[in-house]
Parts: structure tokens; C-alpha cells; sequence
């Protein structure tokens, strides 16, 4: 995807860009396998490795900046006497490598136009293409009003981004942000992302033994029961738990048969009305769309069950809302509610100065309208108020992050530096 800009940057040759690439991705650092954790390096040793070898990679291009403890990192530019500053989010861990990749996941190979590797698009490719767009902003000596951070933590991956809550104990929150971490053209909304589990201890019934599911983020494509010495499972397909719509619950699908059987457990019951319409929380909003509700870890040993569930609600919405109607319908099952997980929702409005200066620079290199979407997902944008996500995936593009054989497109990393260099300078200039 190449088109026509209004600026012509003068970026470094791509083989030093790749260079830079290569040595960040031969760190495996791995989030939750890291090496040695240690004071100096609380999320792990190889973590904190690839936070010291991007600072110094900014170092040597001239910007400002530190590792923080071993949980974060940050560069800047722009005048150092500037009140506001300009976030850019991004991350050095990566996910666990599974088998059968077709090569080395932590090296870069270069085929068919691709860059394959892990962390090639997530997020380790993005923040060496952001490195490099600050670094043709720098050099070709453009006035900006703000300054301009890469702020790129060690601990995305797991959730719990412990590295930017260590970064905002002590550092500067940023006037306006984005992640080039997600898709174009502006994420604008995330819908609240809640994780409730719904328990009993005193149950009465068939001697019902049952369990599925790992993660409640997830579809259940597994699930399997002992009734009285008799086996059953289902298969399903698994599916993210922002689009539970597009998975198959085999969870709810053994919940059927077992019913069929003649099996009488309250824990059934509930699995009869764990969705929207029976549990009276079919709601929506204008502009994220519908609640999503996916049961999905479930546990059972006779008189004691559990079932954990992820919530998706739209972003005008409070818990409040709705967690009351859960409560008040299952009650009578003998069961409880509490909650174990909590976002709260991303929500920018569409027409202010971050979104339309984003979807203008989108806009300008596409040579096309566009408009900002929403997301049952979370993205690291959430972790400051005025952020959003801003590529680094074009619409109908495959999303590999995560998957064997990760690669970003060679067309798209160029791509991709030329419109994060239009949004430094949008955004940097009041």
C-alpha cells in the first residue's frame, strides 16, 4: 500500500531499520519467561535486556530518555521546555512461541515481502517503525509544539501492565496518546470489559461432575461431565470473547445433552439462562453496540459449581446497570455473583483534536474517507484517558499477532513509518 503524502520524510535505509528490528526480536522476552527476575529486572532479565536496547537505540538517534526500574521505557524529542507532551504506547514482551513455526521465531526472516518473527507486528515491529518516524521528525528539523514519547512497557501481554502503572507512579501523563497497536483507521471506543463468576456451594442434585474452559476471554471449545460413572464432552469453536457470536460454546452444548439425559442439576438451569435475553441484560448504546456475555470457565464437583464469565459492555454503561439483573436472576438457583476483573471503557469522542487529527493523517494517505470504529477489545490505549488506537493493520488485512509463523509486511512497515511521522507532526503542533 503506497500512496501519495504531503510530507516527504527521509527515513533511514531499510536494511538498518530490519537491523534495528532483528536485534530487538533475538531478546526473547518472553512476558511471564524472561529469565532470572531480580530487582533490577522485576518482569525478568531479557525484559528488562530489550527496555535497556531500545533506550540505547534512542540514545544513539539523539533522543532523551531512560529505563524505568526494568518496567518501562521511554525516548523523546521535541522542545524539552514544551508543557504538553504527545504519548506513543507500545510494548517489548510478546507471547510464548507454540510448535510448528517454518522459522526461527526469534530471529527475523525475510520471504515473500514478509518480515516473520515474534513480535514482527505485535508490538515489537511497530515501536522499531515508531523509533525511526521520531527519528526523520527529529532530523528534518520540523517545528513542533509539543514534545513528542515513546513510552514501551515489558508487561502488555499478561493484562496486568504492571509497566505502565509503574511508569505513572513517577513520570509525566501524556496530553494525548496513541497506540500503534490495533487497527486503522482511530479506535475511538472499547467497550468495559467485566469478568464476573457466578458460584454455589450447597447444590442439590445429580452427582454432576463437569469442566471447561481455560480463560474467559475465550469461547469454550471444550467441555466434558461424569454423571453417575457415565462420560459426556462436546466440541465447539473457540472464538474471542468480544465476538462470542462468531465461536460455537460447547460448554452451553453439553449443558443441552446432558439435559436430554435427564440429568437434573441447578448448575444446568443456570446454563439455560446464561445470555443476554434470560438474564434481562440485553443492553446497548449508539455508539459501541451490544453487551456481549460469554459463559465460559466452568467447574462442578457435586453440590459446589462455578461458572466465569466475561462481560463486554458498551461504553455509556456503568456495572451498575446491569450486575444487579445478573444477581437478581440467578438467585433463586442458590447462586451468588462477584466480580474478578474490571476495565472500565475506552472512550474519546469522535470529534475531538486526537481522533480528527489521527483520521485525518489516516485519511490523507489512503486518499479516502474514513471513519473512526469501535471495539469490543481492549488495547493498551485504555492505560490514559486521552489515547486511542491508531494502526498498525489496514482493514481486510490478516492479523497474525500471536499466531505461528507472526509477520508484518515489509509494504506495510513502510507504510506504517510514513503515516506515524504525519501523526508526530499533527499531533506535536497545536
Amino acid at each position: 500500500m503506497e500512496k501519495e503524502t504531503k510530507n516527504n520524510w527521509s527515513f533511514e535505509d531499510q536494511d538498518v531499520i530490519l537491523s534495528d528490528l532483528k536485534g530487538l526480536i533475538q531478546i526473547v522476552s518472553t512476558n511471564g519467561d524472561a529469565g532470572e527476575v531480580t530487582d533490577e529486572a522485576p518482569l525478568g532479565e531479557r525484559i528488562n535486556q530489550a527496555i535497556d536496547y531500545v533506550v540505547d537505540l534512542g540514545h544513539k538517534y539523539g533522543f532523551r530518555g531512560k529505563n524505568l526500574d526494568g518496567y518501562v521505557g521511554w525516548l523523546e524529542i521535541g522542545p524539552e521546555d514544551a508543557e504538553e507532551m504527545v504519548g506513543i504506547l507500545s510494548h517489548v514482551d510478546v507471547v510464548p512461541v507454540s510448535d510448528g513455526w517454518s522459522y526461527p521465531p526469534h530471529d527475523t526472516t525475510i520471504k515473500d515481502g514478509k518480515i516473520f518473527g515474534r513480535g514482527t507486528l505485535d508490538d515489537k515491529g511497530p515501536l522499531v517503525a515508531t523509533l525511526h518516524a521520531m527519528k526523520a521528525v527529529n532530523d528534518s528539523g520540523v517545528p513542533l509544539d509539543r514534545r513528542i514519547r515513546v513510552i514501551f512497557g515489558g508487561d502488555e501481554e499478561s493484562g496486568r501492565n504492571r509497566c505502565m502503572e509503574h511508569y505513572k507512579k513517577t513520570e509525566e501523563i501524556p496530553t494525548v496518546a496513541f497506540s500503534p497497536d490495533a487497527d486503522y483507521p482511530v479506535i475511538f471506543a472499547e467497550k468495559g470489559i467485566q469478568g464476573i463468576k457466578i458460584y454455589a456451594d450447597d447444590l442439590k442434585g445429580d452427582d454432576l461432575k463437569l469442566e471447561s474452559g481455560t480463560v474467559i476471554n475465550i469461547v469454550p471449545d471444550k467441555a466434558s461431565a461424569q454423571v453417575n460413572g457415565k462420560e459426556y464432552s462436546a466440541q465447539g469453536t473457540a472464538a474471542h470473547a468480544m465476538e462470542p457470536e462468531k465461536g460455537d460454546n460447547a460448554l452451553l452444548k453439553l449443558g443441552k445433552m446432558l439435559e436430554k439425559e435427564g440429568v437434573k442439576h441447578p448448575f444446568l438451569d443456570l446454563l439455560d439462562m446464561a445470555n443476554v435475553k434470560d438474564l434481562n441484560i440485553a443492553l446497548s448504546d449508539d455508539v459501541s453496540g451490544n453487551l456481549t456475555f460469554n459463559p465460559a470457565v466452568a467447574h462442578v464437583d457435586g453440590p459446589s459449581a462455578s461458572l466465569e464469565c466475561d462481560i463486554r459492555y458498551p461504553v455509556t454503561l456503568k456495572p451498575d446497570q446491569f450486575d444487579p439483573e445478573i444477581a437478581k436472576a440467578v438467585a433463586p438457583l442458590g447462586f451468588k455473583v462477584e466480580e474478578t476483573k474490571h476495565l472500565a471503557p475506552l472512550y474519546v469522542k469522535r470529534d475531538s483534536e486526537l481522533v480528527q487529527k489521527l483520521l485525518k493523517v489516516y485519511e490523507d494517505y489512503i486518499g479516502e474517507k474514513a471513519e473512526p470504529i469501535s471495539l469490543g477489545g481492549g488495547t493498551y490505549a485504555r492505560e490514559f484517558d486521552n489515547a486511542v488506537a491508531f494502526g498498525i493493520l489496514f482493514p481486510g488485512e490478516e492479523n497474525m499477532c500471536h499466531q505461528t509463523d507472526e509477520y508484518w509486511s515489509l509494504n506495510d512497515l513502510q507504510a506504517n513509518l510514513q503515516i506515524i511521522a504525519d501523526a508526530i507532526q499533527s499531533l506535536g503542533t497545536k
